[in-house]
């Protein structure tokens, strides 16, 4: 059966998962010893040997583009990239908000705010099972847009005064695989770009 490469990186800390159809049977996120490594292809190569795979598998790369740490979505991107030209396999993009949103969502909106720039942030509103609005904006404007909901759950890495702690900074594999096997499969060329912030 074939494999699918997931990589998720733009939170800050690196992980790397294969799934085979609908089930996860590597993530490296979960094992203490490759947590946080940003040797992408050792780590997949741990991950081959772990479940009896090999690059041959391989199918579809599903690459986190951001908006976070744009060093690290910027590394990730390029190895699924190298990596999807090299073996002619093609590279799903998947916007970070749209899996954390997934991820924490159930019937209240889910408002995710990433740190930019200073004083800038990243902030979206993940409602509907979409990414309802998404923008690059001051932290005060995300906060006044904030008062105006009644009630919301949190993800990402800035925490709300009068609000509980953000439920996550990263998508769980099984929700980011969800979310690859429901898109549209891009053609063999597609390849992921890293959404970046405007720097004024």
């Amino acid at each position: 059966m074939t494999i699918t490469l997931l990589i998720q990186a733009s939170n800050g800390v690196p992980a790397l998962a294969l799934g085979r159809g609908s089930e996860i049977v590597f993530d490296s996120s979960q094992d203490e010893t490759l947590s946080g490594s940003r040797d992408y292809r050792m780590l997949l190569e741990t991950g081959l040997e772990a479940c009896g795979g090999a690059m041959s598998d391989l199918s579809l790369i599903a690459c986190d583009i951001g908006p976070g740490g744009l060093g690290v979505t910027r590394t990730a991107a390029a190895f699924a990239n190298a990596l999807g030209f090299a073996r002619g396999i093609p590279v799903l993009s998947l916007p970070a908000f749209e899996l954390l949103g997934a991820d924490v969502s159930n019937d209240k909106p889910v408002a995710i705010l990433r740190r930019a720039a200073r004083p800038h942030v990243h902030f979206g509103i993940f409602r509907d099972g979409k990414l309802a609005h998404y923008e690059h904006c001051l932290e005060k404007s995300a906060l006044d847009q904030l008062s105006n909901l009644n009630d919301y759950d949190l993800a990402g890495n800035i925490e709300v005064e009068g609000h509980g702690a953000p439920v996550t900074n990263m998508a769980a594999m099984k929700t980011m695989l969800e979310r690859a096997l429901d898109a549209e499969t891009p053609g063999p060329e597609a390849r992921a770009y890293p959404i970046v912030e405007v720097l004024e």
